[in-house]
């Protein structure tokens, strides 16, 4: 940037405009937000976050009673699960990145931890199958879960991999969000159960017994046999309504039977590890409080999604003749689990500033932030190195003066180059800093005649004979001429003679003479200058119309005229003869128009006596 910089400003001392203002010089620039804008901070960021909310699971369980030893199955149901009372609570933390730019948007990886704790509820969980009590004897084991709550408490590690985005629309506010993919590294369940348990029993006698010795059997008849010794709720109730079954049953168990009302287990926790890693997604909008450039406080909410798989699900038993409690979880083949609510967080943005223009002033302290400067000037340059900033100076490639704001004053007249016509001339101010030699108030530079006083209009040329000529167009700038001749006097125009036998026409019935026959009336009257001894007989004619009376007396009233209109042009009457002629000697046709207005006429004829 510094190498294009002094490139252009070296190009622009040669050029011969150099005493003008730098039209390529770089401008202040006025900022518009009072604030540091997104592409001029940080970079790089570190965010720690807290979120805390609402989860709940969408929970798939296996089918199968194989780790029952003979399940009955019509007599067997492992239960439906379900969950509520989901929460969650954790914490993640990011480096991020922002590019680009306008610096929006970015990308981050890091850590997340997760605690989630809910209740898995078992509804109609009921199961018989084969086992051996202490004594050794095979029987038929019932188990019947009762008010089946389980407390579960899951703890995951996740690496998120986010798309980031920030926009900062005022000093003290902004929006940011993240969103993307989870990547699930570990994920551990502890459940605790907190229901009980009805344990009842039957044994059926054998005939022979087994080859262990046994008088038992097992009897895996869905409906028990006559032979078989019922010690279960029903049996009992059956045989006496009134029984106290508590004590009955703590009477069958003292007497070794596995038997027993409202058990809770033995052992009453579990934990339960899923294998197969899983990819969820984060989604978390907030609004970002700006303590200062570097540090902001996030506030927003979020929504997480998170798919896990089980594949240990073969040989579950819920729970087993000794009482031992393994929990629901390991039933889940698969788990889906949504997760929603705050978050709260705080923003690190780290490392320098932006700074365009590379001249170590920050983007958001410098007044040049796109041209390299001086820090004297916030970041502004000092092209022509006068000490003036280029920000306040209005020649910006010539060094000059503080008075002039920076301009020089080459010639010295108190006027600035920049607003002097001729830099390199003294002159006054009211012509632009130009000279004027011959003191007539134009400008030499605008004078065509600089040595002789004119007039503006004329572009400081005289007009000595004042015919609207300047004298340097003028070819006789001493005698008035019209601009067609140069500004010469035009000559004489030629005298054009018109015959004098030229007719002289008149309108139908009429004896004016037309202004259009003058010029054959003054070749007359020049006749009869020219030769004193000439005389002029004037011939009348009429066209046809009316009779030939009247055409006599029409053609010498016209004769009369026109020697009345030669009289008073100066001519001696008594050398003007006239002659009629009616409408004899036609020169044209009387049948048609044309042909009667040349017969309408008057001759003049010169007879020399």
């Amino acid at each position: 940037m510094k190498k294009v910089i002094f490139s252009i400003l070296a190009a622009s001392v040669m050029m011969p405009a150099m005493a003008q203002e730098a039209k390529t010089a770089p401008a202040p620039v006025t900022k518009k937000y009072n604030y540091t804008r997104d592409p001029d901070l940080s970079r790089w960021v570190i965010d720690l976050n807290l979120l805390g909310g609402g989860m709940k699971q969408d929970l798939t369980t296996g089918t199968s009673t194989s780790g029952y030893l003979n399940a009955i199955s019509q007599n067997t149901n492992i239960g439906k699960l379900s969950f509520d009372k989901g929460s969650s609570l954790g914490f993640d933390a990011q480096l991020g990145y922002f590019f680009g730019p306008g610096c929006h948007w970015g990308v981050g990886a890091g850590f997340m931890y997760l605690s989630q704790t809910g209740n898995l509820n078992l509804d109609k969980y009921h199961v018989e199958y084969q086992a051996t009590d202490a004594a050794g004897a095979i029987y038929r084991q019932h188990i019947t879960g009762n008010n089946m709550a389980e407390w579960t408490k899951s703890t995951n590690i996740n690496i998120p991999l986010m798309l980031k985005y920030k926009y900062r629309f005022s000093k003290a506010f902004g929006f940011t969000a993240d969103a993307g993919p989870m990547f699930n590294m570990q994920m551990k369940n502890v459940s605790q159960n907190n229901g009980n348990f009805d344990y009842e029993a039957i044994y059926k006698y054998s005939l022979t017994s087994g080859g262990d010795g046994s008088p038992y059997t097992y009897d895996a008849s869905p409906v028990p046999g006559s032979t078989s010794e019922l010690i279960t709720r029903a049996a009992m109730l059956n045989y006496n309504p009134n029984v106290d079954l508590n004590a009955e049953f703590q009477k069958q168990k003292a007497a070794g039977y596995n038997v027993g009302l409202g058990q809770t287990p033995a052992v009453d926790k579990s934990t339960v590890s899923y294998t197969t890693g899983s990819v969820g997604f984060l989604l978390r909008p907030q609004l970002s409080w700006y303590l200062s450039d570097h540090v902001a406080l996030n506030f927003g909410a979020y929504y997480m999604y998170q798919s896990f798989k089980n594949n240990n699900v073969a040989n579950y038993t819920f729970m087993n003749t000794k009482m031992e409690y393994s929990s629901s979880l390991n039933n889940v083949s698969s788990s889906n689990v949504s997760s929603f609510g705050g978050n709260v967080g705080v923003r690190f943005l780290f490392g320098k500033l932006r700074d365009t223009d590379e001249d170590g002033i920050p983007d958001k302290k410098d007044k040049c932030p796109e041209v390299w400067g001086l820090e004297q000037f916030q970041g502004c340059p000092d092209t022509d190195k006068d000490g003036i900033q280029d920000s306040e100076d209005s020649c910006r490639t010539i060094p000059g003066i503080a008075k002039f704001n920076g301009c020089p004053d080459s010639d010295g007249d108190g006027i600035p180059d920049k607003d002097d016509e001729c830099p390199y001339q003294a002159g006054p101010a009211s012509l632009k800093g130009c000279p004027d030699r011959d003191g007539d108030g134009i400008a030499d530079k605008n004078d065509l005649c600089p040595d002789k006083p004119g007039l503006a209009q004329y572009k400081g040329c005289p007009d000595t004979d004042s015919d609207g000529i300047p004298d340097n167009e003028d070819q006789c700038p001493e005698v008035a001429g019209p601009a067609s001749n140069n500004g010469c006097p035009l000559p004489p125009p030629p005298v054009v003679e018109i015959p004098l036998s030229t007719p002289i026409l008149f309108e139908t019935n009429k004896t004016i003479v037309q202004e259009t026959s003058k010029p054959v009336l003054e070749t007359a009257i020049k006749t009869l200058k020219d030769d004193p001894n000439a005389i002029i007989i004037i011939h009348g004619h009429a066209d046809a119309r009316g009779t030939n009376q009247y055409n006599m007396k029409l053609s010498l009233r016209r004769a009369l005229s026109v020697k009345k209109q030669l009289i008073s042009m100066g001519a001696d009457g008594k050398r003007i003869k006239v002659m009629a002629h009616g409408e004899k000697d036609p020169v044209a046709s009387n049948k048609t128009a044309e042909g009667m207005a040349e017969n309408r006429r008057a001759v003049m004829r010169l007879n020399v006596e």
